[in-house]
């Protein structure tokens, strides 16, 4: 019996995107540890602190007595937050990414002409009302193009019969021959337009 095939989740679909939302996150983390730090050392400007560093008994002014510490702990917790901050952002904006990776690849499909594509999200995807307002309008042209492509076929398959059931005067017959070529010379133009698009009805 052989074993389930797994495959490996890719978080990584818009490297570009991904990487620019982590750089800018990380720059937000050092300025709020900077304007921290800042902050603390301005407020506690002019005044001193005593406290036993081990055995020793010291007095100094409040940012240098506290700044070793203040600097060792925002790192501490720039690095935590970082970590998680980064494995949030490059799930969440996965959620992000994924669907607008397929958004793209779909419309590149259907600015090809191909009205068949269809968006499907999973629940847990973000952008789910734009995927099925597409999908309704690809819906509606697919509609639409396969009704003017059923017509320009009907009326092909009129025309040939027409032409094989012309009158035998010689005069009407030619005045209408031409007429029906023309006619047909625009049918097909029309068929060349219209079979641009791919649809699920295809003739």
């Amino acid at each position: 019996m052989s074993r389930p095939i797994f495959r490996r989740r890719n978080y990584f679909i818009s490297r570009d995107f991904q990487v620019r939302f982590t750089i800018k996150f990380l720059i937000v983390i050092v300025i709020e540890a900077i304007l921290a730090i800042g902050l603390f050392m301005y407020l506690s400007r002019g005044t001193l602190t005593t406290g036993f560093i081990g055995s020793d008994f010291r007095i100094a002014r409040t940012s240098e007595f506290f700044l070793p510490t203040l600097l060792v702990s925002n790192l501490i917790i720039i690095g935590i937050t970082a970590i998680i901050g980064i494995a949030v952002l490059i799930y969440m904006s996965h959620r992000i990414a994924g669907p607008l990776y397929r958004f793209e690849k779909i419309l590149t499909d259907i600015g090809r002409g191909d009205l068949t594509q269809r968006f499907k999200l999973r629940d847990k995807d973000q952008l789910s009302e734009l995927s099925e307002s597409i999908t309704e309008l690809t819906t509606t042209m697919d509609k639409r193009i396969s009704d003017i492509k059923l017509r320009a076929h009907d009326l092909t398959g009129l025309l040939q019969e027409i032409q094989t059931t012309v009158p035998s005067k010689p005069s009407d017959s030619k005045e209408l021959e031409n007429l029906l070529r023309e006619v047909s010379e625009n049918i097909q133009a029309l068929e060349e337009v219209v079979n641009y698009f791919k649809t699920s009805e295809n003739r």
